[in-house]
């Protein structure tokens, strides 16, 4: 009896060793991800077709009435009741249940107190929505059912805005602040008074295109930021910038510092170059999802695996002649979530397989085919080999 007791007593001292090993190996391998990494993109690979890439994908309809009649979808942010989001360039922003049921929306377009003219950034952070109005210079605060709580007039022009150390963070994107400290980013208080800055650059880089991705992205308790200007990628931890990520295009990039200063109007530099110029970067603990341009209408995608660095140039055809309207919208763990118009759905199903295609609690293909509202996905990828 004593011997048998031992074994036991044996066994589980091996099974909790090999656990607190295998957890060891886990967070090892999570803060490898967060030292340094370049990733050289091979721009001349063979794109591979998304669906040899997916191992599942669940689907989730949004539903359909006379006041939330959806448009583009491209920011998505979830409490813990209701999924948050914009969508389309009317000011209207909509909230969900995690069922796709419609709950509300609400619009503060106009030109008075705690009204904005454009939603530029957007993000929820807790019980609050915050919106920020670039051309007014002004940061807005909303509760959960859309009432106005608090407005900030910005002392500078700034791209992006994040909540951040019981304040904020802010990317001027390459606009002086003050019109002498050449900094990128701006950390502030609660009062919007600066703390302290990071990432100086040298140069203006006048560009009169915009995008509405946020620079700024949630990881983990940190945030990662990244311009779509910029071939680098920075963590934000304890109120400063660390790098974390570089895109390697090689002699394909424009931006370099001799560029920028040769040719503060660039705009027609994109036309004559077809180098890359706008990159988008999608962060997960395991994967990176990027997204980038050698014109003013091509669109480049690539997955690549954090862990290995094995990359694959991703193409989401329908067909030889158009694409599927898929908008990436960020990692939810190991899923990338994206949004995809309700009429492709059930070609995109049969593309991938509908052995591989779940419906989320509330979601049926008979619900997306009668809406024209578009659907969120939440694919996971194969390993990449």
């Amino acid at each position: 009896m004593k011997s048998f007791s031992g074994l036991i007593l044996l066994s589980f001292i091996v099974f909790q060793a090999c656990s607190d090993s295998n957890e060891n190996v886990t967070q090892e391998a999570v803060q490898n991800n967060d030292e340094f990494k370049t990733f050289k993109i091979d721009t001349e690979a063979k794109p591979v077709s998304i669906f040899e890439l997916i191992e599942e994908v669940e689907i989730m309809r949004f539903e359909e009435t006379e006041e939330s009649l959806l448009s583009y979808i491209y920011q998505v942010y979830s409490t813990e009741d209701e999924i948050i989001f914009p969508s389309g360039n009317d000011g209207s922003i909509y909230s969900y249940s995690k069922k796709g049921e419609f709950i509300r929306k609400f619009s503060h377009v106009g030109n008075g107190p705690g009204e904005y003219e454009f939603i530029w950034s957007f993000w929820v952070d807790g019980d609050r929505i915050f919106v920020s109005d670039i051309n007014r210079r002004r940061l807005l605060s909303y509760d959960l059912e859309g009432s106005h709580l608090k407005s900030w007039k910005l002392p500078f022009s700034a791209k992006s805005f994040f909540t951040y150390d019981k304040g904020f963070v802010a990317d001027l994107d390459y606009r002086a602040f003050q019109d002498s400290l050449q900094f990128n980013v701006l950390f502030l208080d609660e009062n919007m008074e600066v703390k302290q800055m990071a990432n100086p650059y040298f140069s203006p880089l006048i560009l009169y295109v915009g995008s509405n991705v946020n620079s700024f992205q949630p990881y983990g308790k940190d945030l990662i930021y990244h311009g779509f200007k910029r071939d680098s990628v920075f963590l934000i931890e304890d109120n400063r910038t660390r790098p974390l990520l570089k895109f390697d295009f090689g002699e394909e990039w424009l931006w370099t510092e001799e560029t920028i200063k040769n040719n503060p109007r660039t705009t027609g530099l994109i036309r004559e170059t077809d180098l890359v110029w706008w990159v988008d970067s999608y962060i997960g603990e395991k994967w990176i999802y990027l997204s980038y341009k050698t014109s003013m209408k091509d669109v480049f995608k690539v997955l690549i695996d954090r862990n290995s660095g094995v990359q694959k140039a991703v193409k989401v055809n329908k067909n030889a002649a158009t694409k599927y309207a898929m908008t990436p919208i960020k990692w939810e763990e190991d899923r990338f979530m994206v949004s995809l118009q309700s009429p492709d759905v059930q070609e995109f199903m049969t593309d991938l397989g509908e052995s591989k295609v779940k419906f989320r609690e509330g979601t049926t293909l008979d619900e997306i085919e009668s809406s024209e509202n578009p659907v969120l996905l939440w694919v996971k990828f194969k390993e990449l080999k």
